[in-house]
């Protein structure tokens, strides 16, 4: 329709693969898992080895492992440099904590890989997500009560 009708010329792209492997591999328990713990000061050290890789787990509550997220960035197509990008195709940060700072900090975790990966240098250069998961901001627009409340919680 697009291309007789509308005059599109569709082009076939030869790097196309219908049958990519997936981003997110299924795991039992914990089996041969570590989880990994990063705190603002540390610095990132990933291993070379895949083996390594498939073993360190960033985000406790989705198993999400170094792997995966390195997968998810060096794949051909979209560019995935921001946490939020990561979280879509790697659920890493979307378990029951929400990537709460307190808990495992997957998100500070998953800013150092890609800032780490996309040369970015420091990771106030990575998108993250516009407000924190720990905030009591319980929606994302406040009215006037809302406004007093916090006031109310400076003072």
């Amino acid at each position: 329709l697009l291309g007789k009708e509308g005059g599109l010329e569709l082009k076939e792209n030869k790097l196309f693969n219908p049958y990519r492997k997936p981003l997110i591999f299924p795991k039992k328990g914990w089996k041969g898992l570590k989880l990994m713990k990063l705190k603002d000061n540390d610095t990132l050290k990933l291993s070379k080895d895949e083996k390594i890789l498939k073993k360190n787990v960033v985000c406790k509550c989705e198993k999400v492992t170094e792997y995966e997220i390195l997968d998810a960035m060096r794949r051909y197509g979209v560019s995935v440099d921001t946490t939020q990008a990561i979280r879509r195709r790697t659920r890493a940060g979307m378990g029951h904590c929400q990537a709460d700072v307190n808990n495992c900090n997957c998100e500070l975790y998953v800013a150092k890989m890609i800032a780490n990966e996309k040369n970015k240098g420091n990771i106030n250069n990575v998108g993250r997500r516009p407000w924190p998961a720990t905030s009591l901001l319980n929606k994302r627009w406040l009215n006037d009560n809302d406004k007093e409340y916090l006031q109310k919680l400076v003072k």
